[in-house]
């Protein structure tokens, strides 16, 4: 991880490191198009690119409600992490989001955990 995780102040989301692993805790209650869409994806890509994490564990506690574009942005992440081998978690779903997963299939496209201490734990016993 460079030292510029220092400076980054991200808009939608709170970033912490629990060792080698970036948490992320979405700070809005719905994520939706009125909301800078393209903003979020690009703060999201550059916990990769430019702090150099490739092990992210995304929180949605306190998430009432995505849309299908927020939901293009989180299957672009974990695009981008698969293809430098890097993994993402998302945790924490409230009622109507994990329909909206599951509605989607994407429940089984996710590494899918009930909270982030259990998505943290898993990242850090497959080193």
């Amino acid at each position: 991880m460079t030292s510029d995780s220092h400076d980054f102040q991200p808009s939608f989301f709170t970033l912490e490191r629990t060792g080698e692993v970036a948490v992320i805790r979405i700070r809005k209650s719905t994520l939706s198009e009125e909301d800078n869409v393209e903003q979020l994806g690009f703060e999201l890509m550059q916990i990769v690119d430019q702090l150099g994490y490739n092990r992210v564990v995304l929180s949605l506690k306190g998430v009432d409600w995505v849309t299908s574009s927020i939901l293009g942005k989180l299957i672009h992440l974990h695009r981008h992490l698969r293809r430098l081998e890097g993994e993402m978690a998302i945790c924490d779903l409230a009622p109507a989001v994990q329909e909206v997963m599951e509605t989607s299939r994407l429940h089984t496209y996710f590494l899918v955990h009930p909270d982030v201490d259990t998505a943290v734990q898993q990242f850090q016993t497959q080193v």
